[in-house]
């Protein structure tokens, strides 16, 4: 079977890794892969995967940058003939059924729209974008009933859980880390993500801030980069964090740092289900998250630990009272390894998107 995946482009992000892993993946189970999408700081990950790459020039969201990819994308579809559409988030789903109404003939291949989260406010509009897809999945339960109740059929809407699609890291690498930043084996507190708005990285500053007032033993460390990035420094010199905090910047190693924290922390404003936090879990970590979609159902596990409320004061006193029981963060970090082992393999999610491209496949008459 031939799979064009649509993506948003490969750089850091989750949405971005989960493309990557499929695009991994499916050459190994005899499929072929096309990439479409702009390319970013992952690419060189692919560079040993046999794929055909098509890259679009990156426009963000410009107008005739849209009109542009779905030219560009029906291009795609005419030329490398895929059994299969697989695109990611609303923007290029939006963009890949228009491309397909361009392309269209006897042939037209089935479209699978993945959503990966965004803001509640977001659902309506990305519901409206998904309606022209043969099949709509979803990457935690609650996103899925997210878009159920902004008006998207439940019949065509699916859950293909995210999962862990990189091994452990080696615990020399894990080590390494305590020379590299200077940690000296202190107890680490960690946040890793994008540094953009969703993923509220100032209130996590706020909250070690006042975690430090009372661990002064305790070290906070910011793992990314993005657009927020000076702010959030300034944000941390100023409430007396030097020397405690530390930004390091983009890494390709965030399992390693997840395996070194003590404790792994989501501040976000909202998630679909964060990968940070499967990595965490599969090493062993126990998870602090303000409320958001996808880590809920973690929570119900007794893997994760949910604040009553997304403020940076509930978020430090629960990052006060875990810092302060180890016990029970090995019983979270164990119970969480066994969950991550059992439900959320890479193996268990390609499994799943494979016999929905096979089912729309045959649909169509397009199977291979």
């Amino acid at each position: 079977m031939k799979v064009l995946l649509a993506t948003p482009g490969t750089d850091v992000g989750g949405a971005e890794r989960i493309v990557l892993a499929l695009a991994r993946a499916l050459p190994q189970r005899g499929h072929e892969v096309v990439l479409w999408g702009p390319a970013g700081t992952l690419e060189p990950e692919l560079a040993d995967v046999p794929h055909h790459r098509l890259v679009l020039p990156n426009r963000e969201r410009a107008a005739l940058g849209v009109v542009a990819g779905v030219a560009s994308l029906a291009a795609a579809v005419r030329d490398t003939r895929p059994h299969v559409v697989h695109a990611h988030n609303p923007r290029v789903s939006g963009m890949a059924v228009a491309a397909l109404r361009i392309a269209r003939g006897p042939r037209r291949p089935p479209l699978v729209a993945t959503y990966h989260g965004g803001l509640r406010t977001e659902y309506r509009s990305a519901a409206a974008l998904f309606r022209g897809a043969d099949a709509v999945t979803c990457v935690s339960e609650d996103v899925a009933a997210g878009l159920r109740a902004a008006g998207l059929p439940a019949a065509g809407v699916h859950v293909v859980l995210n999962s862990v699609v990189v091994p452990p890291a080696e615990p020399t690498a894990v080590a390494a880390l305590d020379g590299e930043l200077g940690l000296g084996g202190a107890p680490v507190v960690a946040i890793l993500g994008r540094l953009v708005a969703q993923k509220n990285h100032a209130r996590f500053v706020v909250a070690a801030a006042r975690v430090a007032q009372e661990r002064p033993d305790v070290r906070f460390v910011v793992v990314g980069d993005g657009p927020l990035r000076a702010e959030l420094t300034e944000q941390a010199r100023t409430l007396g964090l030097d020397g405690r905090l530390t930004f390091t910047g983009l890494r390709h190693d965030a399992p390693a740092f997840a395996a070194r924290a003590d404790l792994v922390v989501v501040s976000s404003d909202s998630e679909g289900l964060p990968l940070v936090v499967l990595e965490a879990l599969a090493a062993g970590t126990p998870v602090i998250s303000t409320p958001v979609e996808g880590v809920r159902e973690l929570s119900d596990a007794g893997v994760v630990e949910i604040v009553p409320e997304a403020g940076a004061e509930a978020l430090a006193t629960g990052i006060i009272e875990l810092m302060a029981d180890p016990r029970r963060r090995a019983r979270m970090g164990a119970r969480g390894r066994e969950l991550v082992a059992a439900r959320y393999s890479g193996a268990a999610m390609v499994d799943a998107y494979e016999r929905l491209y096979f089912e729309l496949s045959r649909r169509r008459g397009r199977a291979s």
